[in-house]
């Protein structure tokens, strides 16, 4: 998420509403960008040539003029129209008074106007635009800043829009003083694009030192949260060592993802599944750097780097029924000195390899001719019965069982561990579960599904009355969860 820059302001002007000429632009900056001048001041009684217009200036203004000061539909909105290559932005005003207005109809209509590049991102100048049209709205309304028909005053109007010109292009910010009582303030800010939304599941991994970076003026509750945040502990474990409300939690972990101090990765067990994407040809290219920066980040201290063909090699060695503990054996880490854990999240945070998430399926075995498959009630969930252990499957599981939930989410909210939940729907590893990406697929996003379903062994033994049987399915989908 690399910054680059705000876009360059080509002109600023201000444009109001004659009831004898239409929209007119009263000040411009710079002279002449907009309508062509004659002058220091624009004199009532220049007639605009289009011909000349359009060669001089920047943008047909002529043509626009209408969505300068438009329909009473669009006031006080954000207004972006573009012309000959640029992009016009303004926030439309009408204020309505009969004894003030009486000589302009009883309204007085203005618009305060930013001109970009038509393809400049302008999202961090849209808060300005909108904030500028308060601003002077409140001061129309408090001392007739921008309707005196007074020559200092109207020069005033030049001058705040000739240090908006100069100070936003070249500082990023302004201070202009406007009498004893009112001051604008403004600054631009980075625009970035929306977090995704934070789940209790989910691992905070700090991408900067946020312990370093923290100050008192901080809000309490990320401080409280980012002490917490260490690469293992969860969103929800977070919370409850914080002492913090869930909610509050998720929404302090997406702010520090908005400004990019942390990410987010799945939990860490020695039962996952991880396999490897196409991505891990990056390791041999130079330009990267990851050969390097992993041989490094994954050693125990004081332990000889190995070299980058046996990193490949370990990567590899991860794919589809091959847990990360077998994975271990397999490929012999304790003897290389190498930290697992981090093997694992320098892989999922550099997009190496991605998580292979296990999602329980509840599907009914008993045939049910044109009949659409129905859910369990919650007076069934007690003949969900485990046939291994002979007790029925806990009623907090079962609303789980629909295929949109996967393990970690199911293990983070009630608080147990993936064996004890295999436990609970009978689920056991099948020989042929490394060989399960032979009969996968993958669509369009992305995502690695396979296609054979892993019978679990949970059944209704009340079958002799007639009741529906119940089978838990496991379906095996990969997805990268680091974002």
């Amino acid at each position: 998420m690399e910054f680059q820059g705000f876009p360059r302001i080509h002109s600023i002007f201000y444009a109001v509403f004659d009831i004898i000429k239409g929209t007119v632009v009263k000040h411009q900056v710079p002279e002449g960008s907009i309508t062509p001048q004659s002058g220091t001041l624009l004199s009532d009684s220049l007639t605009i040539d289009p011909t000349q217009s359009s060669s001089k200036t920047l943008i047909d203004f002529e043509a626009i003029s209408e969505y300068i000061i438009p329909k009473k539909q669009l006031y006080k909105r954000l207004v972006t129209i573009c012309s000959n290559g640029y992009k016009v932005m303004g926030c439309p005003v009408v204020l309505h008074d009969h004894e003030r207005y009486r000589h302009f109809r009883n309204e007085f209509r203005f618009n305060l106007c930013f001109v970009f590049e038509q393809g400049a991102e302008t999202s961090s100048y849209e808060a300005v635009v909108r904030k500028l049209s308060r601003v002077l709205e409140g001061l129309e309304l408090e001392c007739n800043f921008l309707s005196k028909e007074v020559g200092l005053e109207s020069q005033t109007v030049q001058n705040v829009i000739e240090q908006l010109f100069e100070d936003l292009n070249s500082y990023c910010e302004c201070q202009i003083p406007i009498n004893e009582f009112n001051t604008i303030n403004l600054k631009l800010f980075p625009t970035y694009p929306n977090p995704q939304t934070v789940y209790n599941y989910h691992v905070p991994v700090c991408m900067i030192d946020v312990n370093k970076m923290m100050t008192s003026n901080w809000d309490i509750t990320i401080q409280k949260v980012a002490r917490l945040i260490n690469g293992v502990n969860h969103v929800k474990r977070i919370a409850e060592l914080a002492n913090v409300k869930p909610e509050w939690t998720k929404q302090s972990m997406e702010h520090m993802m908005y400004y990019g101090c942390i990410i987010m990765t799945d939990i860490f067990q020695y039962s996952n599944v991880y396999a490897v994407k196409p991505e891990i040809a990056r390791l041999f290219d130079a330009k990267y750097g990851l050969a390097q920066e992993c041989s490094r980040y994954i050693m125990l201290p004081n332990a000889p780097e190995i070299s980058i063909e046996r990193i490949y090699a370990l990567y590899c060695g991860l794919k589809y029924g091959l847990t990360v503990k077998d994975w271990i054996e397999e490929q012999q880490l304790t003897l290389l000195q190498v930290d697992e854990r981090r093997v694992i999240s320098f892989g999922v945070i550099k997009g190496l390899i991605y998580r292979v998430h296990k999602y329980p399926i509840l599907t009914s075995t008993t045939p049910q001719e044109n009949e659409q498959f129905s859910f369990p009630s919650k007076p069934q969930y007690h003949r969900v019965v485990n046939r291994y252990t002979g007790m029925p499957i806990h009623a907090d599981i079962i609303p789980f069982l629909d295929g949109k939930h996967h393990y970690d989410e199911i293990c983070t909210e009630l608080e147990c561990s993936p064996q004890e939940l295999d436990e609970q729907l009978g689920y056991t590893p099948q020989p042929d579960d490394s060989n399960a990406a032979d009969h996968g697929n993958t669509d369009a996003e992305g995502n690695h599904t396979v296609d054979t379903l892993y019978e679990g062994s949970a059944e209704d033994k009340q079958h002799e009355e007639g009741l529906s049987q119940w089978s838990v399915q496991f379906i095996f989908r990969g997805k990268s969860t680091v974002f």
